[in-house]
């Protein structure tokens, strides 16, 4: 608290906060409180508004893939890769999330961490990159479609005469 001026108001706040998610650690604290040190935070009335932005889009998450309740360490660790390290907005993430939903029952942040990382490479930003990309995509498949594809040419034929055959 010395370190980072915390008043006696922000460091009960930052207790009651961490207990309420049910973290009683030191490290989980200081974590928190690092991160509300570098949002500027003073007040447990800003570190309240902070955190239910978080939480909102915590949840908005994980109910866009389906999942209820509070997130495990391992889902956390992805939403905070999607929006920090990443950098995508809530409605990205979303977009991925409902692709995922559509694709798959089974391990939903693997998949969405795999279509937000590429999302990542092809430099996307906002909801509007997805649709180009998208299109793109779509052109290639439909030229890829179009190339003759007949396996049956691939064979050469036999001419067989079945009429001397049957004598």
């Amino acid at each position: 608290s010395d370190v980072l001026h915390f008043s006696d108001d922000l460091i009960d706040y930052l207790i009651q906060y961490c207990v309420e998610r049910g973290k009683k650690d030191f490290r989980y604290m200081e974590k928190v409180a690092l991160n509300w040190a570098e949002e500027g935070i003073t007040t447990p009335k800003q570190a309240q508004a902070v955190s239910s932005r978080y939480d909102r889009n915590v949840y908005g998450i994980m109910n866009a893939l389906g999942k209820s309740g509070t997130p495990t360490n391992k889902e956390l660790e992805y939403i905070n890769r999607w929006t920090g390290e990443y950098g995508f907005t809530i409605d990205v993430i979303v977009e991925a999330c409902e692709r995922t939903v559509l694709a798959t029952d089974k391990h939903r942040f693997e998949y969405a961490d795999k279509i937000l990382s590429s999302w990542k490479q092809e430099n996307v930003h906002h909801k509007a990159d997805i649709i180009s990309l998208d299109n793109h995509y779509q052109k290639q498949r439909s030229t890829a479609s179009k190339q003759p594809s007949n396996r049956f040419n691939q064979f050469s034929q036999n001419t067989y005469d079945f009429e001397k055959k049957k004598k």
